[in-house]
């Protein structure tokens, strides 16, 4: 049996197609992973009016909290300010928010305790770095860096 060039590229052309096709419903698929039990959210840096309103000067400010559809407890999340410097990232604020007892599912556990007082006006990157460990389901979990996604020069010379 012979087949004629145009015939055999559609043929090509259709099994091809049939293999995208099937590749492509597989990836729409849903993930048959776990979703984890937790998860921590970051704000961008910026300046706090919150600081200038309580203690009267200006600061840059990063804010996360915790939030898990399990109870958590022993919960210890920690939040850190990063400048970009001419020679590499510089920390330069830190801060630990610790809850002992137990946090019930959807109630978060916030730190929003973080922020740097601005010395002058000059421009500086700034991005928030936050992390945190807590017992869920009878073991400790630890939730890796999660990042400022957002990183913007603020007026706020550290």
């Amino acid at each position: 049996m012979k087949i004629s060039k145009k015939a055999s590229l559609s043929i090509i052309t259709s099994l091809f197609l049939i293999s995208s096709l099937s590749q492509a419903s597989s990836a729409i698929e849903p993930s048959k992973r776990p979703k984890p039990p937790c998860r921590i959210q970051i704000s961008h840096a910026h300046i706090s009016t919150s600081v200038l309103e309580t203690n009267g000067f200006r600061a840059v400010k990063v804010n996360a909290f915790s939030k898990c559809n399990v109870p958590q407890s022993k919960v210890t999340l920690t939040v850190e300010i990063w400048k970009q410097g001419t020679f590499g990232k510089i920390q330069v604020a830190r801060s630990v928010v610790k809850s002992p007892g137990v946090t019930n599912p959807g109630k978060n556990v916030e730190n929003f305790n973080t922020w740097r007082r601005c010395k002058s006006f000059t421009n500086s990157s700034y991005f928030g770095v936050a992390y945190a460990k807590a017992f869920i389901q009878g073991k400790w979990q630890f939730a890796r860096d999660t990042y400022s996604l957002d990183i913007k020069p603020l007026a706020c010379g550290t």
